[in-house]
């Protein structure tokens, strides 16, 4: 019987179809009898390799924070007085001048002083050469041992008078102990300064030392060496990194707290003496694994990552979240330092999905917790 030709037509479109059927579904199978990409992907869509960014995890710790409020003082620091009494002569003293150990400050009227120094230094050699003439003639029995012994008792009196006006002198001149930052200071040449009165203050600010207390139950978090953020308590200024440099030993017993110094670097003079500042610093915790924030998926189970299993493909490693911030979190469970897991896409990877492979490393934070940690930056491995 002769077809209709819409019929006809219409037959041979549905052969041709059924042909390509055939052909796909013989395409599904390898040459070795095992299943192709898709029935591996275990529901993959079509066998291609997600678009997604791998990342390696890092080794990190899991530490305390502690957020507190410090005061800062210069590394070392002294307000210098006048030990003796006199009219101001010779003043060299500029607020916020830089001086060095042993620089002339100030100097006092030392007439008086002088003069009793020139009698000594007179006195004394004749006084010496008295005595050694008479130990000589008692030896030769033509002076009796007590002329010798006055002879002498003179030598060391004249003695004792050359060292007092000498000290005398030295007392009427302020000097430098250390190299340092002048303070404000009103002293000018023909004040009268008595003895014990604040002439200006010194401090060595090349290094702040920051003090703050931290509670009792928080003593054991903190220990020397450990590293410290610092910045003004305002938010004014760049953060500074300093550490710990010493620990009380004993807690207060009034506020029940334990006082910490933290040393920092201040050679660009950032940080001020007397300025109250926001301290923060973590303690070293137990271990973990660092990955993106991104990179943690949930099931029933709880949270878990993709990681790049032996064969390339994706597999579902338990986790447990330890610490977390806007961008990084630390876990321990199946997953561990160097293992790649995926960091952007995560939501189209599905279990047995092919991985690429890391084309970029991306380090992650040793940390979080602490004042500057920041998380991942560019995508690493995207495709």
């Amino acid at each position: 019987m002769k077809l209709p030709g819409s019929l006809a037509a219409g037959a041979v479109v549905g052969l041709i179809i059924g042909a390509a059927a055939t052909a796909l579904v013989l395409t599904m199978r390898q040459p070795d009898g095992q299943d192709a990409p898709e029935a591996r992907m275990g529901g993959g869509r079509g066998g291609y390799v997600p678009a997604v960014s791998i990342i390696t995890a890092e080794a990190a710790s899991v530490g305390k924070t502690l957020d507190v409020i410090g005061e800062g003082r210069a590394l070392k620091s002294v307000a210098l007085t006048s030990e003796a009494t006199g009219i101001v002569d010779e003043v060299n003293i500029a607020p916020g001048k830089r001086v060095s150990e042993g620089d002339v400050l100030l100097r006092l009227n030392d007439e008086q002083q002088r003069i009793a120094l020139e009698r000594a230094r007179a006195q004394y050699p004749i006084a010496k050469a008295n005595a050694e003439r008479y130990e000589d003639l008692l030896n030769t029995e033509a002076a009796s041992e007590l002329e010798a012994e006055a002879a002498f008792n003179d030598y060391k009196a004249i003695e004792a008078d050359l060292r007092a006006a000498q000290f005398a002198v030295q007392q009427r001149t302020i000097r430098a102990p250390f190299d340092g930052v002048i303070g404000l200071t009103e002293i000018e040449p023909g004040d009268y300064v008595r003895a014990g009165d604040v002439v200006t203050t010194l401090d060595d600010t090349s290094s702040i030392v920051i003090e703050f207390a931290v509670p009792q139950e928080a003593a054991r978090n903190v220990e020397i060496g450990q590293k410290v953020t610092a910045r003004l308590a305002s938010g004014a200024g760049a953060p500074q990194e300093g550490a710990v440099t010493a620990i009380d030993s004993r807690v207060d017993p009034d506020t029940r707290t334990l006082r910490i110094e933290a040393t920092f670097e201040n050679e660009g003079g950032d940080l001020l003496p007397g300025a109250v500042f926001a301290v923060s610093t973590t303690s070293e915790g137990q271990p973990a694994v660092s990955v993106p924030g991104l990179s943690i998926q949930w099931d029933r189970a709880g949270p878990f990552v993709w990681k790049r299993g032996p064969e390339g493909d994706a597999v579902a490693a338990p986790v447990t979240i330890l610490q977390r911030t806007d961008d990084i979190v630390l876990v321990s469970g199946e997953v561990k330092p160097g293992d790649l897991v995926v960091w952007e896409g995560a939501d189209r990877v599905r279990r047995g999905s092919p991985l690429p492979g890391l084309t970029t490393r991306q380090s992650q934070p040793s940390s979080v917790g602490s004042a500057n940690a920041s998380g991942p930056g560019a995508a690493g491995g995207s495709e």
